[in-house]
This record gives C-alpha cells, sequence and structure tokens, in this order.
C-alpha cells in the first residue's frame, strides 16, 4: 500500500492520500495507509460512514471533489484538515469491488485544483486498482488462515489416530 500511495501521489502530482478501510459490521472507516501528510493526526481517525467527507463517499458510493475545503468549514473533519495541513483541495473515490464498498482513496493538495477530466478518470482507475489489491490482500490473509487451521485439524486427526492404535495394543503403546 505504501507503494501504491507513493505512486498515486507522484502520477496525480498531490501532496497526500491515504486510504480508509470500512468494516462492515461497524460501518466505520479506520485508516490503513497514507503519504504526504505533516502530522499523525489522520492516523487515528475512525470515521463512521455518511459522516465526514470519506463517509459521504462510502455511503454515495461516488466520487467526491471539492476544490475549496474552505465552502466545508462547518465540518470538524475539515476544519483539522484546514488549520494542521493545509489542505486547499480534496478529492474522494470509494473503493468498490464486487459491488460492495471496501473503503475511500482520498487526495489531497494544498492549492486550489481544476483537473481535467482525464485526471479523475485516472483517479478512478487507481481507486479500482487499489480495491482489487485489497480484495486480493484480504483472500491471501483468508487462505492462509484456512490452510493454517486444515493443517492443524490433519496433525490432530494424525494425533487421534495414533491414540486409537494405542488403546488397541498395550504392547506398542506410547509408540505408535
Amino acid at each position: 500500500m505504501e507503494i501504491f500511495l507513493a505512486q498515486v501521489v507522484a502520477q496525480l502530482q498531490v501532496d497526500a492520500t491515504d486510504v480508509l478501510l470500512l468494516h462492515p459490521n461497524s460501518e466505520m472507516l479506520d485508516y490503513l495507509a497514507g503519504r504526504g501528510f505533516r502530522t499523525q493526526a489522520h492516523e487515528s481517525a475512525r470515521v463512521p460512514v455518511g459522516k465526514s467527507l470519506a463517509g459521504r463517499v462510502a455511503k454515495d458510493r461516488r466520487l467526491l471533489k471539492i476544490e475549496n475545503l474552505k465552502d466545508q468549514s462547518d465540518d470538524p473533519f475539515v476544519s483539522e484538515l484546514l488549520a494542521n495541513e493545509g489542505f486547499v483541495s480534496y478529492f474522494g473515490v470509494p473503493l468498490i469491488t464486487k459491488g460492495k464498498v471496501k473503503g475511500v482513496l482520498e487526495v489531497f493538495h494544498r492549492a486550489a485544483m481544476h483537473p481535467y477530466a482525464e485526471w479523475l478518470d485516472f483517479l478512478n482507475t487507481l481507486a479500482g486498482q487499489a480495491a482489487i489489491a485489497i480484495e486480493n490482500a484480504a483472500l491471501f490473509a483468508n487462505l492462509e488462515q484456512s490452510n493454517q487451521e486444515l493443517s492443524q485439524a490433519y496433525d490432530a486427526t494424525i494425533e487421534g489416530w495414533s491414540r486409537a492404535l494405542d488403546l488397541r495394543d498395550k504392547e506398542t503403546e506410547g509408540h505408535t
């Protein structure tokens, strides 16, 4: 994710970016990774879906672009971004795979931005790739866990057979 975010900053020529993951059970967005921030305040962010900028992106399932964050100064999260980071422009894109929102890719810039349609298309493409990468990482983690559980079950089965053989023949007990 760090490599991906470095490329987002470089390719889109923005100042900062982060990824927030959605926990479907709690309907909260949690910080996964970020790049280009001056402070670490955003790293502890837990955003409810439907609230704040990223929460609106996740709820509405579409790109949110704000070319001047000062227009949104009633939002406490935005006020914090303005005060601590000096961001002016914000772009948020939902990370969607298999029809489900997995998180939000946020892009910030410390100057006003009026991007071309191609830039926005590229941002959407990057968000799609990030969603696929996050989904693949989750699938891989689940596969590793399943393999570990299968290995433990296999070992338990062999031990059970060994005990059964030991009970059957007292002369070889403990040697099976």
